[in-house]
């Protein structure tokens, strides 16, 4: 005799059952009133479950998510390029005015004609014109120009960054309905 459980009365109601386990189920089932009701339960359920259709895709559907799982990708790389773009603008700008400022005290510190100076002279002179320079530059209106151009460039990048995440939101969101 075989011990009737959940999973031998679906293998029952599958048909999956050789003939003298069938016999066996059916007769426990007559004699009691609990694997009755079980047994009603889940034949319910399995009548209702083949009453269900599979919900069918889109023939295309395969193709719209291939192309959003890429732009999912394609939008971090936009990002790091975005990223790596600003910081290498911000890095030029810097080299850019060191260049000048070193420039600045080169011309202004060309030895006269008949002068001779040491090196350790001339070093020291072009690092105190090169400070003197910085601080021109880092200080008043210098220091107003440069915190400007830093804002701005800071504003910008913000601006470019927030639309490009916004624009990836609503790809995703779009991408939901396919």
């Amino acid at each position: 005799m075989i011990r009737i459980t959940d999973e031998i009365l679906n293998k029952y109601l599958d048909g999956e059952l050789n003939r003298e386990e069938a016999e066996q189920v059916k007769s426990a089932i007559r004699n009691s009133e609990e694997l009755q009701r079980k047994f009603n339960a889940l034949k319910l359920v399995h009548d209702n479950l083949y009453i269900i259709k599979e919900d069918e895709v889109s023939p295309g559907f395969t193709d719209k998510l291939m192309k959003q799982i890429v732009k999912r990708s394609v939008v971090p790389k936009q990002q790091k390029y975005f990223i790596a773009s600003v910081a290498t603008f911000i890095t030029l700008l810097c080299l850019v005015i060191f260049g000048l400022s070193i420039s600045a005290v080169i011309s202004t510190t060309s030895p006269s004609v008949g002068e001779s100076k040491s090196i350790l002279d001339s070093v020291s002179y072009l690092t105190d014109g090169l400070v003197s320079t910085l601080k021109q530059i880092f200080s008043g209106a210098g220091l107003s120009i440069i915190g400007s151009i830093f804002s701005i460039v800071v504003l910008i990048s913000g601006y470019f960054f927030f639309e490009m995440q916004k624009r990836a939101k609503a790809d995703l969101g779009n991408g939901q309905h396919l």
